[in-house]
């Protein structure tokens, strides 16, 4: 549940971020268009006004020059003549003081209307804008309101789930704690067994190594007890780092191949040099453990068992043949359950190892299939991506029991 609220609070964080540098480029985008036309319109604006004042002063400077030809042609006046030419003179230049006034007073009026226009004319598109985001905002809120009545929802279901422990969860409990509790006992029974195989006596020497043995099996199955409570809780610990597939299959093939010479079997392996991939190495070669294990059992004696790893697009494929008896058609569906078995009278194992391969796989990111045919062997098969990022499924809380 903590993991789930962390993961909504950064989606939202990430979502809140996108929307804020959305919003910035937008109101950047926005504010340059608008800004260069504005400079255009003032531009013409300005323009327009310089030619206007350019063409009222050559029309001035044009009539001055005709009155003062006018003025030297005509006969010499008397000074009356003159003041009043001076009169009218200073009532000309007045009357152009007022034109020109007026003339700026219409323009200042006309820039402050145009500015007036201007500022609404930004107030409306802000206010646009701002409504758009608050309608954003608004469904947003909304859907995070959804997800948190859907939080809320999985908190009560969680709640009421763990007020009504069922009785499979409850056996899966035990069966973790009982695992668990088992290792300690265990341990000291292989410690003494181990002992006794070395005692001078033949008959103590003898059960000594079958006490080892038949340790080694027990401790086998509470390994696969641990696991398959891992993988029912969550808390498989997977942990990838860069490995050479080739050399991998090479480490298999000399640690099985004694095991399977003693059988009567033949056993070899193959993959191409260079080929690396990420994968945690124990919980593959605990993969191909358990798929050996099984070939060994199943195959009979003078049978063949052949390892290959290839890449195949981004992914590597290990794939695992043997000529054994093969498993019937309606029981392949079944292969990868837990505590299913090919043969329940023959008693052998728990019927837990496919079950854990598949989790460790698809921990992987990968796939495992099977294909098989009764009389003609089976073909299991597996994909691991071949650049997976590193991943660690850490393990459970202290409060979970029987996890560790």
């Amino acid at each position: 549940m903590k993991e789930f609220l962390r993961r909504i609070a950064e989606r939202r964080a990430h979502t809140d971020a996108s929307l804020d540098a959305e919003r910035a480029s937008t109101d950047a985008a926005t504010a340059r268009p608008l800004a260069r036309a504005q400079r255009v319109l003032d531009d013409l604006i300005e323009r327009d006004r310089l030619l206007a004042d350019h063409r009222l002063r050559k029309f001035r400077e044009r009539s001055d020059g005709e009155l003062a030809r006018e003025r030297e042609g005509a006969p010499r006046a008397d000074p009356t003549v003159t003041l009043e030419r001076r009169a009218a003179d200073a009532d000309k230049q007045t009357e152009r003081a007022v034109m020109d006034a007026a003339l700026h007073r219409e323009r200042r009026q006309a820039d402050a209307a145009v500015e007036t226009e201007r500022r609404r004319e930004q107030q409306s598109d802000r206010l646009q804008h701002e409504v758009r985001r608050l309608d954003t905002d608004d469904q947003l809120s909304t859907e995070r309101g959804g997800e948190d009545v859907t939080v809320s929802a999985l908190g009560a279901t969680r709640t009421a789930l763990a007020d009504a422990r069922s009785d499979q969860a409850r056996r899966g409990d035990v069966l973790a704690m009982v695992a668990h509790d088992l290792r300690s006992p265990l341990s000291v029974i292989s410690l003494n067994a181990d002992c006794l195989s070395h005692a001078e006596d033949v008959s103590l020497r003898e059960m000594g190594q079958d006490m080892v043995l038949a340790a080694a099996r027990m401790e086998r199955l509470v390994c696969d007890l641990l696991d398959v409570a891992r993988c029912e809780a969550g808390a498989l610990r997977i942990i990838k780092r860069p490995q050479d597939v080739g050399a991998l299959v090479s480490e298999v093939l000399r640690s099985y191949q004694p095991l399977f010479e003693a059988r009567g079997l033949a056993f070899d392996a193959d993959a191409p040099a260079g080929l690396v991939c990420s994968l945690d190495h124990d919980r593959i070669v605990q993969v191909l453990a358990n798929l050996l294990g099984n070939a060994m059992k199943f195959t009979p004696r003078g049978g063949a068992v052949h390892l290959r790893a290839e890449r195949r697009g981004e992914e590597v494929e290990l794939t695992l043949r043997d000529s054994g008896a093969g498993i019937a058609p309606d029981a392949l569906p079944h292969v990868f359950e837990r505590f299913w078995k090919v043969d329940d009278e023959a008693r052998r194992g728990l019927g837990l190892g496919l079950y854990i391969c598949e989790k460790i796989v698809t921990a992987h990111g990968g796939r495992i299939g099977v294909e098989s045919e009764l009389g003609k062997g089976s073909r299991f098969h597996f994909t691991l991506p071949l650049r997976a990022a590193e991943v660690t499924v850490d393990p459970p809380s202290p409060e979970e029991p029987g996890l560790a």
